[in-house]
């Protein structure tokens, strides 16, 4: 038993040693870019590996605010965040349900096509022939932005959720058949309000996509820079009269991408994490 006991303490050891190493492997780049954003951009040029601004400034987001034309960009990433995230919970959240049911013809097949999606990495082969479909179809535009972003995030949510659903207990949804329910009430009066977890833990994936996405809105902006997101307009600030060296301006921008997602999450991680682990241990 002492034996035993010790084996699984070293166990539990080294796996919170691993996680340490992780966490601080991930976490010291950020905290490092914070400290730069405050950091005039001779300093962050001569200081080197110094963390600590020796001159703190908050003039790098006034500027790069201004001149990254932020105000109109951030109205454009909270219009296409707003769009993927209410769209994809709701499609997702309605397809995983059904095939968790079984309720829909070829369940076998559409699960089989889906799963085989997911390794098929045709993101950016087929970006350029949506963008001519786009154009054909006249949403070049935001709208079309939230198109494609939602084909490429929704296949794996589908499958979180599903695999959610197929561990919620059908006898209340039999009661509710028996009280004159059809599928879709079962759905939306029952099943959906207990998939708060699982539909908060998407929910922050599909704005965590949406929001730091850049090759699409990059794409599909490029004619029409009123229609960048902050990411786009934060990679764009590179071409000010700084020029290439502007990186307390760039800096700056990236915190201003990082704040909402960070705040985002402290605020449901509870639902976030309990939605992944229920989700992954019942499929």
């Amino acid at each position: 038993m002492n034996s035993r006991s010790t084996s699984k303490a070293t166990v539990r050891a080294l796996a919170y040693l691993i996680l340490t190493a992780v966490a601080i492997a991930t976490l010291v780049p950020l905290i490092y870019a914070f400290f730069a954003s405050f950091k005039p951009s001779a300093e962050i040029l001569s200081s080197g590996s110094q963390l600590l601004p020796e001159t703190w400034t908050f003039e790098n987001y006034r500027r790069a605010w201004e001149l990254g034309g932020f105000s109109r960009y951030l109205a454009n990433s909270v219009i296409v965040v707003v769009g993927v995230v209410a769209i994809d919970l709701f499609a997702s959240s309605m397809l995983g349900y059904l095939l968790a049911r079984r309720a829909v013809p070829f369940h076998g097949v559409i699960v089989a096509v889906m799963s085989f999606t997911l390794f098929v990495g045709v993101g950016t082969a087929t970006l350029y022939p949506r963008l001519q479909i786009a154009q054909v179809l006249g949403i070049d535009n935001l709208f079309g932005v939230i198109l494609v972003e939602l084909s490429g995030i929704g296949i794996i949510h589908v499958f979180l959720i599903r695999a959610f659903c197929e561990s919620l207990p059908l006898e209340l949804e039999e009661a509710g058949r028996l009280d004159g329910l059809g599928l879709f009430g079962v759905y939306s009066r029952l099943a959906l309000p207990l998939m708060r977890p699982i539909l908060a833990t998407t929910g922050i994936l599909a704005f965590q996509e949406a929001w730091n996405n850049f090759q699409i809105p990059y794409v599909f902006t490029i004619s029409d820079q009123d229609l960048r997101t902050l990411v786009v307009g934060v990679f764009a600030l590179r071409s000010t009269s700084e020029g290439t060296q502007a990186y307390d301006l760039m800096l700056a921008g990236a915190m201003i991408i990082i704040v909402p997602i960070v705040i985002l999450f402290f605020v449901f991680q509870r639902f976030f994490i309990q939605g992944m682990t229920e989700g992954s241990v019942k499929g």
